[in-house]
């Protein structure tokens, strides 16, 4: 006879499904609670460290969460991937920085004796001649590698040194003038500036063995930059570090030099506030979408080529994008703040910040990041934040005191360059005939799928046609 209280196979395979349910809640419970537990030992780990003035990495911060999942489990699967850390940074509100160690240094009163009379340096000078020049190392050719570390002594030569310019960056206070930033290079004359005249280039080329600043380039920089100014019958006052290749005693007439005191720039100098990083993130924006447009038609990563040419048309515009709006900013909120009428109506209103943050267009941050997410090397990717810092403390002059940038080259070749030319073959230009070709294709282009380029290109084969009519190949030709 049945047991009437004998439960019926599919109420059994209930009960078991209800257990199993049960069962699967708890464990995604407990790793839920260790997840949160990990999460909350690395972040009072990584503050603990931070009050210590000690750097740290993201691939340190993924190493230490490993070895706390197995302190919880020592059969945990926690791997810390780069979800994990990107997800960690979301929630604590972390950015990774270069910890410069001139920043950890800045004695406070050093600052505040400076800013103090700051304002009578600046007093007799109108904001558009007032101005700040610095060097910034730029890896020119770098790609976006999360695993790539740069070393100082990478840069005493070798490949690393052959892959870096050094730039300097100068725009006064009102952001309404930025000088054409000076570029040195390894070789007088790369490959492919085969044909093109060095004075037409958008910005002043010159080369040491190298690639560093040195106080015979920086001195004839200044030289010039004051016969501008005369003949503009301007008197310009320049801040700028106090650089061991920037020479303190160089006459000039109509350029008075301020030099900021020792081991304070990173916190008073305005280039170093925000305005070099806005400029590195335009850079490395050009440089991923060229990368990823030519990884589009490339059979191998060496088809992926960048070369100086291309360098100096993304340093142009990249500079040509840091914003009038973000310069007057960073400017205020270093020190450099007259208080007229003209400047509390004129100037943008700033927020109180975290010391080290300043107010600037994030729009470009968040741009790169975009595109970054279509780019991956070695199958991982990298932030916006990590990609635009990570060569910001590398030199830009020669700090062994070897010989290895005794020679120079201003827009020429020097007797010494022997090995005047990049590893890249140059690449021959198109006849202006066939350039009108290729913009017929993209036209074609724009008006089936992007329209929104239409324009645009309408106005480059206007622009190219009136350069054929009026070079030498155009013929007069009769239409029948």
């Amino acid at each position: 006879m049945t047991n009437r209280h004998e439960l019926s196979l599919e109420e059994k395979i209930n009960l078991m499904k209800e257990k199993e349910n049960e069962l699967s809640h708890r464990h995604l419970c407990e790793k839920l609670n260790v997840s949160i537990d990990i999460n909350t030992h690395v972040y009072e780990w990584f503050s603990l460290q931070r009050s210590k003035n000690i750097p740290i990495s993201g691939p340190i911060l993924q190493q230490y969460a490993r070895n706390i999942a197995l302190q919880f489990d020592q059969s945990t699967n926690f791997r810390a991937s780069n979800d994990w850390l990107d997800r960690f940074r979301t929630r604590y509100n972390i950015n990774f920085r270069a910890i410069c160690g001139e920043a950890r240094a800045v004695d406070s009163t050093t600052v505040d004796d400076w800013k103090s009379p700051l304002h009578s340096f600046i007093e007799h000078y109108d904001p558009w001649n007032i101005f700040n020049c610095d060097e910034t190392s730029l890896f020119y050719k770098l790609l976006p590698d999360r695993s790539l570390v740069v070393d100082r002594n990478d840069c005493r030569g070798g490949k690393r040194s052959k892959e870096r310019y050094t730039v300097l960056l100068c725009c006064n206070r009102s952001g309404s003038e930025k000088l054409k930033p000076l570029v040195i290079g390894k070789y007088a004359r790369p490959r492919c500036f085969k044909n093109i005249d060095m004075k037409h280039l958008p910005v002043q080329w010159c080369s040491n063995r190298s690639a560093w600043m040195n106080s015979k380039v920086f001195t004839e920089w200044l030289e010039n930059l004051d016969v501008c100014m005369r003949k503009q019958k301007r008197h310009i006052l320049t801040f700028l570090d106090n650089a061991l290749v920037h020479p303190l005693d160089i006459q000039l007439e109509n350029i008075k030099l301020k030099y900021f005191p020792p081991n304070t720039t990173a916190i008073i100098q305005p280039l170093d506030q925000g305005i070099i990083k806005a400029f590195k993130t335009h850079y490395r924006r050009y440089l991923v979408k060229h990368i990823i447009a030519k990884a589009t038609v490339a059979t191998t990563a060496d088809d992926i080529n960048v070369t100086a040419l291309d360098a100096v048309h993304w340093i142009d515009a990249a500079w040509s994008a840091v914003t009038e709006v973000s310069i007057k900013n960073i400017f205020r909120s270093a020190g450099f703040e007259r208080h007229t009428l003209i400047d509390r109506v004129d100037m943008v209103s700033l927020d109180s910040n975290v010391a080290g943050d300043v107010l600037i267009d994030n729009k470009p941050i968040e741009e790169l990041d975009r595109v970054l997410k279509h780019l991956m090397i070695g199958g991982k990717t990298i932030s916006a934040d990590d990609y635009i810092i990570i060569d910001d403390q590398i030199p830009t002059f020669n700090e062994w005191d070897d010989a290895t940038d005794r020679i120079i080259s201003i827009g020429g070749f020097t007797n010494d360059d022997v090995e005047n030319s990049e590893e890249l073959p140059g690449e021959d230009p198109p006849s202006l005939s066939k350039s009108l070709e290729l913009i017929h294709h993209l036209r074609i282009l724009s008006t089936a799928q992007q329209p929104e380029l239409h324009s645009l290109i309408t106005q480059l084969r206007s622009k190219l046609t009136d350069i054929f009519l009026n070079s030498n190949s155009s013929k007069q030709r009769s239409i029948l």
